[in-house]
């Protein structure tokens, strides 16, 4: 399930999300009209999921990785 709730986010196949494609994740891909509105709890999640591991590619702090998914979901939840 987190598979394909991933591939769904990274729907361009770089192997990395930004915030807004997370959002549109929630809306689209998740299918959670409620959590799309509750904007505070999805950049908090983004957030803490991106500074949980430590990434290789250059640009990864302003990202979340596939390692870093599943920290984002459980921190959403």
């Amino acid at each position: 399930m987190r598979a394909e709730y991933w591939r769904g986010f990274d729907n361009n196949g770089n192997g990395y999300i930004s915030l807004a494609e997370t959002e549109k994740g929630i809306r689209d891909v998740i299918k959670l009209e409620s959590m799309f509105d509750a904007k505070p709890a999805i950049i908090r999640a983004f957030n803490f999921a991106k500074d949980a591991l430590p990434g290789k590619i250059s640009y990864g702090a302003d990202y979340i990785e596939k390692k870093e998914f599943r920290i984002f979901l459980v921190a959403l939840r």
